[in-house]
């Protein structure tokens, strides 16, 4: 198992964004609950947000974020990175 980080940046509007707000954070929730989040958050300047994944493997980490309702619908680009916590 990695961990991976998933950079989330705004691509549309935030009234656009508002309408799948619920969506994201039930889909957050849900992997919360089956052990492949390890945490998230927004970005204070309303830029995006990011959070950690527990996967297998980079392309399971990148099918994860990708049925993120935010990204499933064109709202946010993202970023993945490996990343290995040391402290």
């Amino acid at each position: 198992m990695g961990e991976f980080v998933v950079l989330s940046e705004l691509k549309a509007d935030r009234e656009k964004l508002s309408h799948f707000r619920g969506s994201h954070l039930s889909y957050m929730s849900r992997l919360k609950r089956e052990g492949k989040l390890k945490m998230a958050g927004r970005f204070t300047d309303g830029s995006g947000g990011m959070y950690i994944l527990v996967a297998n493997s980079l392309e399971e980490a990148n099918s994860l974020a990708k049925m993120d309702p935010y990204h499933a619908n064109g709202l946010r680009t993202y970023v993945i990175r490996e990343w290995q916590q040391r402290f």
